[in-house]
């Protein structure tokens, strides 16, 4: 089992690139007053082993980890007051890199800002979806409270999408083309305020782009790639997931894989954890094979065939959770349908916006349910945490 997740750094806007290092501060967050004992955690990863990562408050250095989890906890006071975290990753052959949090001191006239939340949702009738529905057909509760529909948009609304690609050994061949041009279909098909990311990974991170409309960016990012490797799912959906975290507009990932999870770090129950921190869709594009088990039974060097079968499930309730949906394709003739398809689903959505009646920041879990008045079902995230 590798050390720490694996993840790329930006070598250029215009060209596919490669992991290094990289760290990022999850705690605290930069928009909260913090005083009193603070956790600070950090994430590290790369292609290099992380040998240390320092931590660093208000000038002055608090501690050190050497390996994960990468957290520690510090008394900053109650003063009223700005403060700055600091961690600095170093790998063991010296490269280094550097993430800063500020959290700002609380004004007196400071009220609770009320974060607004935005509900992408499909409805459909007999297989096909609904296309004509008004905001007056649409009934928000939130924790089982009728909300007030504020926004309301229907059609063409742009998105940005992360498309994150198996390109393990198992791969190899006609799945592995076949997988490729299905994404091509997909990023054709964007319209000229979309933006896209491609990650391609097996047990590591093999390529990555930044968020850009360019189609040859994007195009060459998925042309002449070999198999490699195991499989990495749930490190790399949570990478997927941090980088759309910086992103605006409706935000999405697509997930191509023909296996389960074999070699992450993280656990599935991390990955739903910052999935429910999102507003990000998830789709899951499954190649499997004709008569496959809907739940795999295998084991590996660190999880039993149980905990192997509950990674899986928890990868399920996530991209069902989140809005997004599971297609199946039992053949590599389906890939370029399955790919497209989503693309067509993301542009007949309706996109509801409200504000909650009764949040208050306290990192709780509410449930929302959306219903209409007319025909048809229903599918959206299914709650938010409240933070």
């Amino acid at each position: 089992m590798r050390a720490g997740l694996f993840i790329c750094w930006a070598l250029a806007l215009s060209q596919p690139i490669f992991a290094s290092l990289e760290v990022w501060i999850e705690k605290p967050r930069s928009a909260k007053m913090v005083s009193g004992v603070v956790e600070i955690v950090a994430r590290a990863a790369g292609d290099e082993e992380v040998a240390v990562v320092k931590f660093i408050v208000d000038g002055v250095e608090v501690g050190e980890i050497t390996r994960s989890p990468f957290a520690i906890k510090v008394d900053v006071g109650d003063e009223n007051k700005e403060h700055e975290f600091r961690v600095i990753a170093r790998s063991v052959v010296g490269t280094t890199a550097t993430s800063i949090v500020v959290t700002p001191a609380l004004a007196v006239d400071d009220s609770l800002e009320i974060e607004l939340q935005q509900l992408y949702v499909t409805v459909t009738e007999a297989d096909r979806r609904v296309l004509d529905l008004e905001s007056d057909d649409f009934r928000i509760f939130d924790d089982g409270v009728q909300q007030t529909i504020v926004t309301f948009e229907s059609g063409e609304v742009p998105l940005t999408a992360a498309v994150l690609l198996d390109c393990s050994l198992s791969m190899k061949g006609d799945r592995l083309a076949a997988a490729l041009h299905g994404a091509k279909v997909f990023l054709r098909g964007m319209n000229s305020l979309d933006r896209a990311m491609i990650m391609l990974f097996s047990d590591r991170l093999l390529r990555q782009t930044e968020f850009t409309e360019d189609q040859e960016t994007l195009s060459g990012a998925v042309t002449d790639v070999a198999a490699a490797g195991g499989t990495s799912i749930n490190d790399h959906l949570f990478m997927a997931l941090s980088r759309l975290e910086t992103e605006q507009g409706r935000r999405v990932v697509v997930l191509f894989s023909d296996g389960s999870d074999v070699q992450s770090v993280l656990p599935m129950a991390e990955v739903l954890q910052k999935s429910r921190r999102s507003q990000a869709l998830i789709y899951w594009i499954q190649l499997r094979e004709p008569g496959e088990s809907d739940v795999p039974s295998y084991t590996t060097p660190w999880r039993d065939v149980e905990a192997n079968r509950e990674e899986f499930r928890t990868l399920k309730e996530t991209v069902v959770e989140s809005g997004g949906r599971i297609e199946a394709a039992e053949s590599i003739d389906a890939l370029d349908e399955a790919f497209a398809g989503i693309l067509s689903e993301l542009r007949e959505q309706y996109v509801l916006g409200y504000y909650p009646s009764h949040a208050v920041g306290d990192g709780s879990w509410h449930d929302v349910k959306v219903r209409i008045q007319k025909r048809g079902s229903v599918r959206t995230r299914e709650g938010y945490i409240d933070y």
